[in-house]
């Protein structure tokens, strides 16, 4: 197939998820059972959802729950609230005034009684200035260029026997630099700093679905099979595989971008789907060599197989 027919059957295997939720609002829409519908491993699949759609899966349900409950109750006056709830997957009339609210910034019976008419015109006025801002501005189609420009190979990665610090917790610019730093000094200790080290950070999970307090991250550096144990690392292996590897320098701030645009730009169009194993972020030497304050260099991989 070539880059719009993959980018199509990407498209295609979307849409098919967002049929089945607007089909079964009320019924269990597991993360599992969407990945299923879609085809794509669940590893991988809340990602390329957001990617394609701009917001994460469980975000679209809420939002889409709430939708059609908002036109429900305009619609059918004679139901209560809590029924319309319960009918658009909402356990409890709680858990429905708080995303009803957070949604529309109004209770429902607010909606019900003038709310609606004033949502809708205010709506229709944030759009249009949003429209006119867009047009303003012109960085969407920019954006869109850089992201295809990127270099992107797809290689074989062998395997790889790691020593690993691992990280429980929200991500952000504590708990992982503080992680990274602690195996640089263990790394010391044991002669491991060398300009031809390896090292690969792995995210076994990602915040956008994973309660923040569970999110689990692996500093690893490459370490002999013969490596003795050390009650400080973990040793594990890293098994080998495809994976599309991307050459990135830049910031912190700016590395979920570059791995949002793997995602949203090359691999809808490559002819690859995500394998069900980790990404990888690959730091080879000392990886703010010769870069400016605040700037690293790395490869960001992640693993595929034909689609």
């Amino acid at each position: 197939m070539g880059g719009g027919a993959n980018r199509l059957e990407y498209e295609q295997r979307v849409n098919r998820v967002i049929d089945h939720v607007r089909a079964h609002l009320a019924e269990d829409l597991s993360l599992d059972r969407l990945a299923r519908v879609a085809m794509f491993s669940p590893f991988h699949f809340h990602r390329i959802f957001r990617a394609l759609t701009g917001e994460p899966v469980s975000a679209f349900i809420q939002r889409l729950r709430v939708e059609r409950a908002a036109v429900a109750l305009i619609y059918h006056r004679d139901q209560s609230v809590l029924a319309v709830a319960l009918d658009h997957g909402f356990s409890s009339a709680a858990t429905f005034a708080r995303a009803f609210r957070a949604h529309f910034g109004m209770s429902a019976t607010q909606w019900r009684t003038g709310g609606a008419e004033r949502w809708s015109k205010q709506s229709k006025a944030n759009r249009k200035a949003g429209k006119a801002r867009m047009r303003a501005e012109g960085h969407t189609a920019s954006r869109l260029s850089k992201e295809a420009s990127m270099k992107i190979n797809v290689k074989t990665l062998p395997r790889y026997h790691v020593a690993y610090m691992r990280y429980v917790g929200p991500f952000g610019p504590h708990g992982i630099p503080e992680t990274w730093t602690r195996l640089r000094q263990w790394m010391k200790t044991h002669n491991l700093d060398s300009p031809d080290s390896i090292k690969i950070g792995i995210g076994h999970d990602d915040p956008h679905v994973t309660a923040p307090e569970k999110c689990r991250y692996d500093a690893c550096v490459v370490v002999p099979d013969s490596f003795p144990v050390d009650k400080h690392v973990n040793l594990a292996d890293v098994p080998a595989g495809r994976y599309a590897v991307a050459a990135f320098s830049g910031s912190a701030h700016e590395i979920g971008d570059a791995w949002t645009a793997l995602y949203r730009t090359w691999l809808p169009s490559s002819g690859y789907q995500p394998d069900d194993r980790p990404c990888l972020e690959i730091y080879r030497g000392d990886p703010m060599d010769t870069a400016p304050p605040g700037v690293f260099h790395c490869e960001l991989c992640v693993p595929v197989k034909p689609l």
